[in-house]
């Protein structure tokens, strides 16, 4: 400030010898470096120096310095170069004050050189303690950093206190320890945006990455999540969650890439196994360079990109998306989880279970228990046995659930509006899939909607329905019924009384009917040797009455008998006094003849039969 001074005192008396003016008042004191860089629009440069406490101070008191002075534009620039959305942004995007002081420093050397001062080639040591380059041809400066960069000076000369600045057109870079990427910022760097995405559809698992202490990274490009969706038949990465069984496991495959510890390309060997974050191992080759990771299913992929380094690891970029063994439900488990406790009761007492286990690919569309329930009250039925009895057996039983299975796996979003399938039971179903939801429609035309969808399975898919569905069920008639039962003489009297089509015609009935040896204890009792002995002896109508006495034109399970004797009307017009006690049903005829059912509930088109192990007989 004292040569400034006397600098000024000098030129004062100069100047006044040599004016002519009266009122001249000497020569203006030069602007500080932060006026000159007010006059100059550099408020950013302004802004960056007093952002550093006593950077302005420190550059006011040199005795001589040259100032490389940035223009606004040059700051925003290195704003996007940097990624950085504001100043602020980019003092952390450049490690720190002390960082930015470095940088700052790197623009200002210590002695005067105004652009006439320049050799061609030039090196002066900045502030900042590393060297610049500038070069000076006719009619340009520029000014080279340590990276290489290249600023050219856009107003030369502008003259301070204690130097002079030349504003430039970019910021200079010195070598710094700029901090490392983390791995979001990595991964955004790369274009790793499905990754990205992925990582945060899981709850928690960004902030995890980015807090472990050490992390190494095979990340796979968008190409390998779309390869990985293609395989899944998924549409997006939502649908790719689904098909995988889950959030859940979608945090397993991405732990899967994932190793606890630092491996970069030159720590490895030619095999190395790695334990992910997902508790299982990994495969990692070596082969000069060329890097190769092998997942669970013996599937591999290649690094494309190595040694990208980040805070806390390093990150590999690879082609594929590597797979886990994500350990899917079976359809046993997945039932038991969603609390489907009677369709697993079906499943047993139908014996289907390892049929559904050892299937290649299904979908099975699950009744809740609430629809089990309505289905027991459709058919009257207080548990899965008597259901099971009033539908025909264990046989219709199967082809029941049967129909509920698909031989192909089926998300939702693989559904178009309307879709067929075969089931199992070798009848055809009806989906239909729409903006509000997915409906299932049977054989009787009876709809049930998808209460929960897309359960993955090890085999396939569970959608979760609020109905049972109905195939056609293959009941017998009574005849049918008597021959799969080898009721050959009763057969025999219902043709000969010509009772068939009486029989086959009615709404309702329950038929208590005689086994063979039933009849021949009554020809040995009637002392008669074939039933064209007894038709003789007793005549057509008598013959037709006795067997109309074995049938009651209602249909009665043997479970919906009261407890105890009741009288029921028959076909013969007299009644029949029927016996439940507990679990066994007897008959009792007009004589007072008791007998035993011995196989009861077969159901047939039109009602149910009882076999019984005698011939009941009405008043004659």
């Amino acid at each position: 400030m004292t040569k400034l001074l006397r600098f000024l005192l000098v030129g004062s008396f100069f100047f006044t010898i040599l004016s002519c003016s009266d009122d001249y008042q000497g020569p203006l004191p030069y602007p500080t470096l932060i006026e000159a860089a007010n006059d100059a629009g550099l408020t950013t440069l302004v802004t960056a120096v007093r952002a550093i406490p006593g950077l302005e101070a420190t550059l006011q008191d040199q005795a001589a310095i040259t100032v490389f002075a940035p223009t606004n534009e040059a700051f925003a620039n290195a704003l996007t170069a940097f990624g950085a959305t504001d100043l602020n942004d980019l003092v952390a995007k450049l490690g720190g004050a002390a960082n930015l002081q470095t940088v700052l420093g790197f623009h200002v050397v210590p002695a005067v050189a105004f652009s006439r001062n320049l050799n061609e080639e030039n090196t002066f040591t900045t502030l900042a303690g590393q060297t610049l380059r500038v070069r000076s041809t006719p009619g340009l400066v520029t000014v080279t950093d340590a990276e290489g960069n290249v600023a050219t000076v856009v107003q030369a000369d502008v003259e301070i206190e204690n130097g002079v600045v030349h504003v430039i057109d970019r910021v200079l870079i010195p070598n710094i320890d700029l901090p490392k990427p983390t791995l979001v910022e990595a991964a955004t760097e790369a274009g790793l945006t499905t990754l990205l995405t992925a990582v945060t559809a899981v709850d928690g698992l960004a902030n995890a990455l980015l807090s472990a202490p050490a992390i190494t990274v095979f990340a796979p490009t968008n190409e390998a999540f779309a390869a990985a969706l293609q395989v899944f038949g998924a549409s997006d990465l939502n649908e790719l969650v689904v098909k995988i069984g889950g959030a859940e496991n979608l945090e397993k495959v991405l732990g899967f890439h994932v190793v606890p510890a630092v491996a970069f390309s030159t720590d490895l060997g030619a095999s190395n196994t790695f334990t992910t974050l997902s508790g299982q191992e990994i495969t990692v080759e070596r082969s000069g360079n060329t890097v190769t990771v092998i997942d669970q299913l013996g599937r591999t992929a290649q690094v494309v990109a190595a040694d990208v380094e980040i805070a806390n690891g390093v990150v590999h970029v690879i082609n594929g998306v590597m797979l886990p063994d994500l350990m899917l439900p079976n359809i046993v488990q997945a039932a038991q989880a969603a609390g489907l406790s009677v369709l697993l009761d079906a499943v047993t007492a139908a014996n289907l279970g390892n049929a559904l286990l050892n299937a290649e690919a299904i979908t099975v569309f699950a009744p809740t228990n609430e629809a089990f329930v309505a289905a027991l009250q459709a058919f009257n039925a207080a548990d899965l046995n008597q259901l099971v009895a009033r539908i025909g057996g264990i046989e219709n039983l199967q082809t029941v659930l049967g129909f509920h299975v698909v031989p192909a796996v089926a998300f939702s979003t693989d559904l178009a509006a309307t879709n067929t399938f075969t089931t199992l039971a070798g009848q055809e179903l009806t989906v239909t899939s729409s903006a509000s939801g997915v409906t299932v429609t049977d054989a009787l035309g009876n709809t049930a909607n998808v209460v929960a969808a897309d359960v993955a399975i090890a085999n396939g898919v569970v959608h979760v329905i609020d109905g049972v569905l109905l195939p056609e069920l293959d009941l017998p008639n009574v005849v049918e019924a008597a021959q799969a039962a080898n009721l050959t003489v009763l057969l025999d009297a219902v043709t000969a009384a010509g009772l068939g089509g009486t029989l086959l015609e009615q709404e309702a009935m329950t038929v208590f009917a005689p086994t063979n040896q039933a009849f021949l204890n009554l020809l040995d009792e009637l002392n008669l040797g074939s039933l064209q002995a007894l038709i003789n002896t007793l005549g057509v109508d008598a013959v037709t009455k006795v067997l109309g006495f074995h049938v009651v034109p209602a249909t009665a399970f043997s479970f919906d008998l009261a407890e105890g004797a009741q009288e029921v009307p028959t076909l013969a017009g007299e009644n029949l006094t029927v016996t439940r006690t507990g679990n066994n049903v007897t008959v009792t005829d007009a004589a007072g003849n008791t007998y035993n059912v011995v196989v009861a509930n077969v159901a047939i088109e039109n009602g149910v039969v009882h076999v019984i192990d005698g011939v009941v007989l009405p008043t004659l």
